[in-house]
Formats: C-alpha cells, structure tokens, sequence
C-alpha cells in the first residue's frame, strides 16, 4: 500500500506550525507512510481566486495525489500523541473517513460566540433545501459537527469526490444567500454537506483520531478550556487561541500531559 500524509501552510510559518509538522513527519515515518508539507501552495478554487480554506481539497483535484491507495490530509495543529506506532490506514475501505466534534452540538446551543445551534439549523435548512437530503444529527436531534483538521481519502474517495463534488462557488452562494456567516462558507461545513449531497461512502472515525482541544465560554462563565482527550486519544487536534506561538516543547505538554501540567497562561 502506497500511503500519503498531507500537510500545508499558507502565510509565515509560525513556532506552532513547524511543531505540528516535524511531529505529524516523524509519525509517518513510524508507520512507513510517505509525508508531504507545502508552504504557501495558494490552491486555487472555482471560486474564482486563492481561498486558504479550500486548500485542505488540494488532494482532490490535484492528480499528483491520486498515485495513492489513501491519502490523510491534516492541519499543522493536529499532533501524534508520544511515540504512536498505530497506522491511520490499516484496515480503511471507506471513500473519505472524518471525526465527529462531539461536544460542539450541544455546546453551540449556549455558547457565547456566533457560532450557534441555531446557525447550524439554518445551514441544515439549506443544505436539505437545495440538495434533497437529511445532514446527519445526534441522538439529541441537534445537527451533528464534523471536523475537517483530520480526513482521511482512499484512492476511491478521491476520484469520486473530483467527479461529485458540488463547485465550491455553486455552495458557498446558496450558504450567503442564507445571510449566514463566513464560518458555513469554510471546507468544514462545505465537506460536511457533500458526504451526504453526493453520495459518499464515508464513515465516522474513532474520536480518537481527533481528540480537540480548545477554549470555549458558556454565557457569563469565564472562559476554560475543552479537553476532550481520553485515554483512547491518538490526535490531539491543539485549537487553542495563540497555540500557533508556543514552542514544540510547550506543544508535547498539551498532547501528552494532564491540564495541569501545561504551565501556559490561559
């Protein structure tokens, strides 16, 4: 099998970026998998000019990737928890392979930033609207959060997703004649509407493969961080404000060590 990690940045490569790719490089290389990184590789969308968002699609429409039996794509704030030898590939058949956000569903409903329950029900509204389908939902019936930082494609998701994949210009007008904001215009939201708009053979990941972690506030509650790491946890997905300044030592605390053993000033 002929496997693919793929990484890029686009702008100044910052303390935080080159800790996330000498530690996904040195996990490919644990489990024999060949590692790309571009800096600024400015992929260039339908839409018309340079989106940073749409680049993490890279792989899709570029046919240099589609030599692969699969290929990961992942953020440069995604890290390999310490000395993990466990292979992403192994065992994978599906088209594309994602995590869920878990916690966001219900989080969104209180939450103090623009990004809420509601605003995931009027993107629900249109996605089903304009595309006759049902987004998947959560036992609770809220619209359920994929996280686009993790994704893995077999050779069969990636040619299928160059053939079936909505233009990018065709969803982000339907998403901006809605009023929403720029967040539901972004490759999250846009890969999580086309698993189901087109058909996909894809499948939920172990939330090991994405375990985040991030601030959040509730109402008028101080702000605290998120951690949803377990001890099943093999990504650490580092989504903390300012994490793309801290150093690569302050980086292996935050993967490998309880909260209280991160000594950084939240």
């Amino acid at each position: 099998m002929k496997n693919l990690i793929y990484q890029y940045w686009d702008g100044d490569l910052r303390p935080g970026c080159h800790a996330g790719i000498e530690n996904m490089q040195a996990y490919a290389d644990r489990i024999g998998s060949e590692y790309l990184f571009e800096h600024n590789p400015k992929f260039v969308t339908n839409l018309g000019s340079y989106s940073p968002h749409y680049g993490a699609f890279k792989p899709i429409y570029d046919e240099s990737f589609h030599k692969y039996d699969n290929v990961l794509f992942a953020d440069t704030d995604v890290f390999a928890v310490e000395a993990l030898t466990e292979n992403i590939f192994e065992g994978f058949s599906s088209d594309i392979g994602i995590c869920t956000e878990p916690d966001q569903p219900k989080l969104r409903i209180n939450t103090a930033g623009r990004i809420t329950s509601k605003s995931d029900e009027r993107w629900a509204s249109v996605i089903e609207a304009k595309w006759k389908t049902k987004v998947p939902r959560t036992t609770d019936g809220l619209v359920k959060v994929y996280n686009s930082g993790v994704v893995l494609y077999s050779n069969a998701g990636l040619l299928k997703a160059k053939e079936r994949f909505v233009p990018f210009d065709e969803y982000v007008n339907a998403v901006r004649a809605a009023g929403l904001i720029a967040f539901y215009t972004c490759d999250q939201p846009y890969l999580h509407a086309m698993l189901d708009v087109t058909k996909m053979n894809w499948v939920e990941m172990d939330n090991g493969w994405n375990s985040y972690i991030h601030y959040i506030r509730q109402g008028d509650e101080p702000r605290c961080v998120n951690d949803t790491r377990t001890k099943n946890t093999k990504f650490v997905h580092v989504q903390l404000a300012g994490a793309d300044h801290l150093d690569a030592e302050t980086h292996w605390r935050i993967v490998n060590l309880p909260q209280d053993e991160w000594n950084i000033t939240s």
